[in-house]
């Protein structure tokens, strides 16, 4: 990042369906959930392709765990079916692809003119599936959308609200029909990274009603039916901007109640593709001629939650035995089928700004030492999890045996999803939560700040809030490049999250279909890039 014209990726965050589980009392299914994204990374994949291009036929993807309050509002998703719908009729400034790589989407370029204040410059020639003209004003429309209006299902702000921070949405400016001045009220550096939330960000034309009108948007297919839990049938726009896509004629979304009739759904060819599976699923898809497994390393966390304004944990030397005690590796093997990365309590692993330097593994005497002078030897803790994503409950289950070895006892409670998610959430003493990747000030605006929407731990530490606010301040990378050296050792030597691992994501994908690849955000499905795939 130089000369001022700064760059994002995309940043998905789940917490939309935290909310939306509460209020409908649905149950999550794996794979169903939305969590956060990266800038930067490496995948692996048993397959992946390359688009052909071939033109022609109606392609069927599918997923699992419907909120129970599907929705077309592309502001108001609350799992990753809604999301997968939104990305298919809509468009936003900028994404990553999946392969975690920047790409900027109906923006052409977006500057820095101070950590105050950017200028969007869209590209030229695009419409909206009614043949209206993008333009500055819609973005404006977009972001006062977003910034103040409520989700209907929860009652929560859109999703994307913290993303836009402090913006300064009197003093919005169109300075052209394709040029937006975007001020704040306070400095705002890392703009373009919160932008990478751009699941719930996407642009809608000025003055247009996602409630009660029919979806109209910039994206690669057509709205042509919907039927809440069930199904979505959308159609090739004809008129897509991005020359030559899609390739497909019809795109159907379906929802599955599980991921078991979501596997038979793919070996007996009812679709052609699906996402989120665990880690037997994909052992027992590879075996399926016909099908493709695809394993993605990805930065997706499941942290488990300590709060560190209570006992034990507001004590650190107890909440830095608690973190010597993990046998990281075998965690891996043990608690998510081997389908995970190393990780070392510090979030945000594809940032460019993330410190490869931070390392730590299982030291059983340093645990010991420390709750032996914290007087929490023979330490007894309650651990609350639910089967809320995949691996959750296997990895509480496994850092509790882990436990055993420093004497620590961790008794689980196991609860159903919708306690999890209900009024306690948030309030969990020792918990877990999860998130897909996000890059590292937007993960800590996420959940690291008292002003944070999802602040599982409690922290307000004025030494990070500090850092946090001087990060916002500087468009000097270098600069910014230390502090955000400096805030991470302050995770790994003071934070309350504990977190074994970054977590693969796992899809499939028929052999009659190609364009597919790698996600390394941790999204499903090439993050549901369905522009790109097309039969063999």
């Amino acid at each position: 990042m130089n000369g001022g014209l700064l760059s994002g990726a995309a940043a998905l965050n789940r917490r939309q369906f935290l909310r939306g589980v509460a209020a409908t009392g649905a149950a999550a299914g794996a794979g169903s959930l939305i969590a956060a994204c990266s800038t930067g990374s490496s995948s692996t994949a048993t397959g992946s392709t390359t688009s052909a291009g071939k033109r022609g036929g109606s392609l069927k993807v599918g997923l699992s765990g419907s909120s129970g309050a599907d929705t077309l509002d592309p502001h108001g998703g609350l799992t990753f079916i809604d999301s997968a719908r939104a990305q298919a009729l809509y468009q936003s400034l900028l994404q990553m692809d999946s392969q975690a790589q920047i790409r900027m989407v109906l923006a052409e370029e977006i500057t820095a003119n101070t950590p105050m204040e950017w200028t969007i410059r869209l590209h030229p020639g695009i419409t909206f599936h009614n043949g209206k003209p993008l333009t500055a004003q819609d973005v404006i429309y977009s972001f006062r959308r977003v910034k103040t209006g409520k989700n209907k299902v929860t009652g929560a702000p859109f999703s994307g609200n913290n993303a836009l921070g402090n913006m300064d949405l009197t003093g919005l400016k169109a300075l052209d029909s394709r040029t937006v001045r975007v001020p704040f009220l306070s400095p705002y550096a890392s703009f373009m990274e919160q932008l990478e939330y751009w699941y719930f960000l996407y642009i809608i034309p000025d003055g247009f009603n996602p409630e009660t009108e029919k979806p109209n948007g910039t994206g690669p297919f057509v709205y042509q039916s919907f039927t809440p839990n069930q199904r979505s049938v959308f159609t090739r726009n004809p008129n897509f901007w991005q020359s030559g896509l899609p390739y497909v004629d019809t795109l159907t979304i379906i929802d599955f109640p599980d991921t078991i009739s979501l596997q038979d759904a793919l070996t007996t060819g009812v679709i052609q593709a699906a996402g989120g599976f665990d880690g037997p699923q994909m052992a027992a898809l590879g075996t399926v001629s016909g099908v493709t497994t695809v394993a993605s390393h990805t930065g997706s966390i499941t942290p488990f939650t300590m709060r560190v304004d209570q006992p034990p944990f507001n004590d650190v030397r107890v909440r830095q035995a608690l973190r010597y005690l993990v046998d990281r590796p075998q965690f891996i093997d043990s608690a998510l089928d081997g389908y995970g990365v190393v990780a070392s309590d510090v979030f945000s692993p594809y940032d460019p700004d993330f410190d490869h330097g931070l390392h730590r593994e299982q030291d059983i005497p340093q645990a010991k030492s420390l709750l032996k002078q914290a007087g929490q030897e023979n330490l007894t803790l309650k651990l609350v999890t639910a089967p809320a994503a995949t691996g959750m409950v296997a990895m509480a289950t496994v850092l509790a045996e882990q436990a055993k070895a420093a004497g620590v006892n961790i008794q689980l409670d196991n609860v159903p999803t919708t306690t999890f998610f209900g009024k306690n959430y948030l309030s969990w003493t020792f918990s877990q939560d999860f998130y897909t990747y996000d890059p590292y000030l937007m993960q800590v605006s996420t959940s690291m700040l008292p002003t944070s929407p999802f602040n599982e731990t409690h922290t307000n530490s004025p030494t990070l809030n500090s850092l946090y606010a001087a990060a916002n301040s500087t468009l000097q990378a270098s600069t910014r490049k230390e502090i955000l050296y400096e805030m991470q050792t302050f995770d790994f030597n003071e934070g309350g999250y504990i977190i074994p691992a970054f977590i693969d994501s796992l899809d499939a994908y028929s052999t009659k279909i190609t364009g597919y690849s790698p996600s390394a955000a941790g999204v499903p499905l090439s993050n549901f890039g369905f522009e790109q795939w097309s039969f063999v």
